[in-house]
């Protein structure tokens, strides 16, 4: 069998969008199925490009899409019909705002000669304009199945008023990829407890919310440290760090390569994602994080009425909470810090591996 994989993102890049397709890509292959992607790999080198594709596996075929000004989009539709008309594949797999309405261009041009499976992380339905997000919705109704990445994200597409069947296959990880971090050495980060937030830093993934609880946190734990790792400027989050007296408390360590993220969660005791909807739409459809840190096993704190809920195992894996109330943050913190280490991690380590791409791959067949 030979699938087509459309997506927005893709690694060496950041974006969970990149890599749900990437791991998805690789649970597809161990389950016989050779994949092409189509994709754009932005925010890399172009040396980070290229000794990605160098170890890409066996079966595995990437046709990557340069940003060329005005005519990125053109360029794109082009390089996807091309690959479409001179391959059979035996689904087409869409993953990203754009992705979506290229599946419903394909459709309408091979009709029948294509099958095509949607994928909605969240942020797709309500950004852009009106006529964007109509197209979107268009594009959801005319995929032969349609699947949301969290009951969140399901409860967003129905609510959006979209008329159809719609099926949940959580994100997941390759589990692969992660089955040496018993042996990965954490680094020496100060603060205790040490707090970790790894995502861009932008307002959906709520590094903000984390820091207005930390001044009640400290109050308790007067060592307390929050380490924030991934791409982003660190200003727009500074003035709020000084006006709180937090400067002691707050490291920015910027974009990491993989070796040291996995280094990065071994050196953390809690993993907080106090993300939050924004107005233009961007929302937390899952949250791939939570299940990184599971498997160093690390608990994680995160936001109620988001795809958090999906993520995290409310007791078990962690706490959900108001992410504008400090004082649920304070109280979650301690309740972890509480519990027998051992069994906790035991705990967090097999929610993440029940989320193995080898496994969630197969009702793709």
């Amino acid at each position: 069998m030979q699938y087509l994989i459309i997506s927005s993102e893709f690694p060496p890049g950041p974006g969970g969008i990149g890599m749900h397709a990437y791991c998805m890509a690789k649970g597809l292959l161990h389950n016989g199925v050779g994949v092409t992607v189509v994709c754009s790999m932005d925010y890399a080198t172009e040396d980070e490009v290229n000794n990605f594709l160098s170890q890409l596996p066996n079966g595995l075929q990437v046709e990557r899409i340069k940003r060329r000004g005005i005519l990125t989009y053109t360029h794109r539709i082009r390089t996807i019909y091309t690959q479409c008309r001179t391959n059979k594949y035996d689904k087409i797999i869409l993953t990203g705002r754009f992705s979506l309405w290229m599946g419903w261009l394909l459709k309408m041009i091979f009709a029948k000669r294509v099958q095509t499976i949607c994928f909605i992380h969240g942020s797709e339905l309500n950004m852009g304009s009106s006529m964007a997000k109509w197209v979107t919705k268009k594009s959801l109704q005319m995929a032969d199945v349609c699947y949301a990445v969290s009951g969140y994200t399901k409860s967003l597409i129905e609510q959006s008023g979209i008329k159809r069947e719609i099926r949940v296959l959580p994100n997941g990880l390759d589990k692969n990829v992660w089955q040496d971090m018993d042996s990965v050495q954490p680094f020496a980060w100060q603060g205790s407890p040490k707090l970790l937030t790894v995502g861009s830093i932008t307002q959906r993934k709520g590094q903000h919310n984390v820091i207005n609880a930390l001044a009640v946190v400290k109050e308790k734990y007067p060592d307390v440290h929050y380490h924030i790792v991934g791409k982003g400027d660190k200003k727009v989050l500074e003035p709020l760090i000084a006006r709180l007296g937090l400067e002691e408390n707050v490291t920015f360590h910027g974009k990491l390569n993989d070796a040291d993220v996995k280094r990065a969660y071994r050196s953390a005791d809690i993993l907080c994602m106090l993300s939050e909807a924004t107005e233009k739409g961007d929302v937390e459809g899952f949250g791939i994080a939570v299940l990184e840190a599971n498997i160093a096993g690390v608990p994680a704190i995160g936001s109620l009425s988001s795809g958090l809920e999906d993520a995290i195992q409310d007791g078990v894996t962690g706490t959900l909470i108001n992410p504008y109330k400090p004082q649920e943050l304070l109280d979650a913190i301690g309740d972890l810090l509480s519990k027998d280490k051992i069994t906790f991690a035991a705990n967090c380590k097999a929610w993440a591996m029940q989320h193995d791409w080898d496994v969630l791959a197969k009702k793709l067949l």
